[in-house]
């Protein structure tokens, strides 16, 4: 029965740890992926099954490109109530406005680093 268990528990977590390289590959690949769809897979399903067809993938894509637009939308910022502080306090903020919106030097900022990390200072 223990062994049944653990095998079970096995598999879960290995089911977890391949949803979330799979998560991670989606969101960090994923517009390469929509370029892929939009142009070369949607020529061949136009070709393939018709026009209709072609129209029913974009919204396909689109409703992907809205969920990863929400993933990538979340930041973490981390900060001390005072300097002398040894914890820090985490709070998580989601963007109001979709990736479409930010301003062009700031995208290619986080393209290049992989992330835009701001410090500020409070002083009183």
């Amino acid at each position: 029965m223990s062994f049944l268990l653990f095998a079970a528990a096995k598999w879960i977590l290995a089911g977890a740890v391949v949803g979330a390289v799979a998560t991670t590959a989606l969101v960090t690949f994923w517009d390469k992926i929509r370029e892929w769809l939009t142009h070369t897979a949607a020529n061949a399903v136009e070709k393939a099954f018709g026009y209709k067809a072609r129209e029913k993938m974009f919204k396909a894509i689109a409703k992907i490109d809205r969920a990863v637009d929400i993933v990538r939308n979340k930041t973490t910022i981390y900060t001390k109530k005072d300097e002398l502080d040894t914890h820090f306090l985490k709070t998580d903020i989601v963007a109001e406005c979709s990736a479409y919106e930010i301003e062009s030097d700031v995208l290619e900022e986080i393209r290049k680093k992989g992330e835009l990390i701001q410090e500020f200072k409070y002083t009183t």
